[in-house]
């Protein structure tokens, strides 16, 4: 096995969150309406949540398992990358909640709470490939990685939705 192929779909949905994390940046600079903006906003927020959610789901429930594996238990790399995981979704919750507040929210409490949390999915996915998937790729037996890439794909889609 080639290195850096076993996490595709990992790097794949890494490139999708980015994409959404873009437009996200892009939205609430945009100079349109104000109307407008919490449309478009509201938008993609509505397609970056549910990603994000199974995402860091799948992480969770395997990435992060393997990696504790490796080294023989808990590690704080694992407990600061979930804390992140934790305020991934409390930034998604209280966006979401700046959104449907349509008369009380100045707009700027809205980029504030976007900004976070663009800021922090970048920081945390570079995190997470320095010290997660790389560790892992070099670590583990080309099987193992293949075995772990099916877990990751299979992990969370049971079409379940996450309770929030």
């Amino acid at each position: 096995m080639e290195y850096g192929c076993w996490d595709r779909n990992i790097q794949e949905e890494h490139r999708i969150l980015g994409s959404q994390c873009e437009a996200l940046r892009a939205s609430l600079e945009h100079p349109i309406t104000w109307k407008d903006r919490r449309v478009q906003l509201s938008q993609i927020l509505g397609s970056l949540d549910p990603a994000l959610r199974l995402h860091l789901r799948r992480e969770e429930e395997t990435l992060f398992l393997a990696f504790d594996q490796l080294l023989g238990g808990s590690s704080g790399t694992v407990s600061l990358l979930r804390r992140q995981h934790d305020d991934l979704r409390t930034l998604l919750d209280h966006l979401a909640r700046l959104l449907e507040d349509r008369e009380g929210t100045p707009w700027q409490a809205i980029v504030d709470a976007g900004e976070a949390l663009a800021d922090l999915l970048e920081s945390h996915e570079e995190k997470e490939s320095r010290l997660v998937t790389d560790i892992l790729e070099y670590s583990l037996k080309p099987r193992e990685l293949t075995q772990l890439a099916r877990q990751f794909q299979h992990a969370a889609s049971c079409g379940c939705k996450e309770e929030s």
